[in-house]
């Protein structure tokens, strides 16, 4: 069939998706590494797939009709990816400027009907989607540009420096994924010439052994028909296997000639990673000061809250108890002993009055949220430990004991807390709460009281949340829902050694929230989205809404990384570099979600917000806060907490940190000669 009649088949759509894909034989062995490209027309039968610079030598074994591909086209916003075997139904290349492109109709071998109905609805829902996003960008770019004519010089400069540095971060990423895409195909390089090398000495042996043959027929001078055949035979046979090797050498020569082009652009590459590093390096100390005077700017400086969120009208005002614990241990670990105090000293004033500790109240002091739960009011009594452990000064231990006498009345026969006074549900996440508070409480005081007390929670959690048959941690007593706090959580508050100790593996338990929580998905922002790793909520794989990266949790798996990093520091070399590029390469794309939410100081300091999508599910019973460009204290507060590599549930700083490794390279960049 004409080339022309096949592509009738197709239907344009408006947007692209991409695809990796690799050449198979007939077995369905892979006959190239994974390559990419991406999607011009889909049909309910095939893909119409272009590639642009297609590597060398695959061009001959995808062009011919019936050659087989290996295809996974990623749906965006679905979260999962198509998959199938394909044919090669047309082939046609065109050569451009700078590079050939190639266009390849597919026809689908292997998809089932249901995948096939689920593409092809998905490619029309994209065909007619452009008008209406188009019209969102316009208004987003009239807004912005509405913003900008009234902005202030500072806000500018702080606009500027988060969105600078935020390209300066996508372009890394995306560089470094190239990088490593090379790194295979040098790798399968390797591997080919290698193969070829072995043909080759192979080959040489088998020439000269029958030119010995022939050589021995010619002395031997016989002129007999059986005689004259076999010489005829054997020069024949020659020519043949020296043509052969001729052509297997003029391969390889192509394929070093090849190599050395790669090193070449891998060498280009790898230049420009280090410039973007310097670039880096010399914004990632003002975007830490900024996202530190968010803070601080928000705090009231007489009843000293600071806000929790910034930009959601709903929540104007309001702040969060556990936020506030948040606060008070970020302005502790930045030195700044009189903020975190007031903090203190608000909390302090309620107790003697004799009320209880809130989950919310207002910026004046009222309350917002008359609810009390254990949680916030263990993580309260974690900041007033904090303060004490790192001043010495034990003024707010009456925090502390208040915050106890609530959790032991709070505790049940068995050593677990209660979610608060008026409920009966019990929360993994609360009783890590709880045992850190005691724990430290004991470190502190030496009252046994408590060191009890933490050792009968320690047991609950043992015995109620850590399991050996599928998730290897529940969200709470008799719930098996998967809340990626409680993996970070348990390793910030045991540490590595007291989660061996109650048998369970801290690297499993890390490795399970990195298989069911981590995430990858677009965060729009005014200059445009970028592509960013980090960790949702909840098991992504059961949330309809698709992922969703929340800036606090992703910061809580960092700290956890670098804690692992700091138990292996001296124990295993390797295991040290595995978690610490693991923090670094988490916070490095946590940082592309950094915002500038508006501002009543009249300033727009750098930020995190709350999550990569605004009001949607969390699977927790609570949504994200509305609108996208609204700043959360608790993600901007444990981002922070993890740069300085500080555990608050151990009161202590780490002996490695993002701080020192960032430090550390930036020192490593400046000193290589230009």
């Amino acid at each position: 069939m004409a080339e022309g009649s096949e592509r009738r088949k197709y239907i344009r759509i408006s947007t692209v998706l991409p695809v990796e894909f690799r050449i198979i034989d007939e077995k369905g062995n892979r006959v190239s590494p994974w390559l990419q490209g991406f999607t011009q027309d889909i049909s309910k039968g095939g893909i119409c797939l272009v590639v642009n610079d297609l590597w060398w030598g695959y061009v001959d074994k995808i062009s011919p009709r019936g050659a087989r591909l290996f295809v996974k086209i990623d749906l965006p916003l679905k979260g999962r990816s198509i998959i199938s075997e394909t044919k090669v139904a047309w082939f046609r290349q065109d050569k451009l400027d700078d590079f050939n492109r190639y266009t390849v109709g597919l026809e689908f071998s292997n998809l089932q009907e249901r995948g096939i109905k689920g593409l092809y609805a998905f490619a029309v829902m994209k065909k007619f989607s452009p008008l209406l996003v188009g019209g969102l960008i316009s208004i987003l770019v009239f807004f912005s540009l509405f913003s900008l004519l009234l902005a202030r010089t500072l806000i500018s400069q702080n606009r500027k420096l988060v969105s600078e540095y935020v390209g300066i971060l996508e372009s890394s990423s995306s560089l470094e994924k190239i990088l490593s895409q090379e790194k295979e195909h040098g790798q399968f390089l390797n591997e080919q010439q290698d193969k070829l090398k072995n043909e080759i000495t192979s080959l040489g042996k088998e020439v000269e052994k029958w030119q010995k043959s022939y050589r021995e027929l010619l002395a031997a001078k016989r002129k007999d028909e059986v005689s004259l055949k076999a010489a005829s035979d054997h020069a024949e046979k020659i020519s043949i296997l020296e043509e052969r090797l001729g052509a297997l050498q003029k391969q390889n020569e192509f394929l070093k000639e090849k190599s050395e082009e790669r090193k070449e652009a891998t060498r280009k590459i790898k230049e420009e990673v280090k410039e973007l590093r310097k670039e880096k390096f010399s914004f990632s100390r003002k975007v830490i000061e900024g996202t530190y005077d968010w803070i601080k700017n928000r705090q009231d400086l007489v009843r000293g809250l600071v806000l929790s969120y910034e930009g959601d009208d709903s929540l104007e005002k309001t702040c969060f108890s556990y936020d506030q614990a948040l606060a008070t241990i970020v302005f502790l670990v930045a030195g700044d002993i009189q903020r975190a105090e007031k903090i203190l000293d608000f909390y302090a004033r309620q107790l003697r009055k004799g009320q209880p500790i809130y989950n919310a109240y207002y910026t004046q002091g009222s309350v917002f949220e008359y609810v009390v739960h254990s949680g916030p009011n263990a993580w309260l009594g974690v900041a007033a430990l904090n303060h004490a452990k790192m001043t010495g000064n034990k003024k707010y231990l009456s925090i502390a004991r208040k915050v106890g006498e609530f959790l032991f009345k709070m505790m049940d026969d068995e050593g677990g807390i209660k979610g608060g006074p008026k409920v009966s549900w019990y929360s993994t996440e609360h009783n890590l709460d709880a045992y850190a508070f005691f724990t430290l409480y004991y470190e502190l005081t030496g009252d046994h009281r408590y060191g009890d007390a933490a050792s009968k929670i320690k047991s609950w959690i043992s015995r109620h949340t850590y399991t050996r048959r599928g998730p290897p941690i529940n969200r709470g007593k008799g719930d098996a829902t998967i809340a990626t706090d409680t993996y970070a959580w348990s390793v910030t508050a045991f540490g590595p050694e007291g989660l061996l100790s109650l048998n369970m593996n801290p690297e499993s338990i890390l490795e399970f929230a990195i298989e069911q929580c981590e995430v990858e998905t677009n965060f729009k922002r005014r200059e445009g989205e970028v592509s960013l790793r980090g960790f949702d909520f909840a098991k992504i794989r059961h949330a309809a809404r698709g992922g969703v990266v929340s800036g606090e949790w992703t910061a809580q798996m960092i700290l956890a990384f670098e804690v692992m990093a700091d138990y292996y520091k001296n124990k295993d070399p390797e295991k040290f570099i595995h978690y610490l590029e693991k923090a670094v390469f988490y916070f490095n794309e946590l940082q592309k979600m950094l915002i500038t939410s508006p501002s009543r100081a009249g300033r727009e300091d750098p930020c995190l917000p709350y999550a990569s999508a605004s009001f949607v599910d969390t699977g927790h019973g609570w949504r994200t806060p509305k609108g996208n460009r609204t700043g959360s204290l608790a993600s901007t507060s444990f981002f922070l907490i993890s740069y300085y590599g500080y555990n608050p549930l151990q009161g202590r700083f780490l002996n490695t940190s993002l701080k020192e490794e960032y430090e550390k390279r930036r020192s490593q960049v400046a000193q290589r000669p230009h």
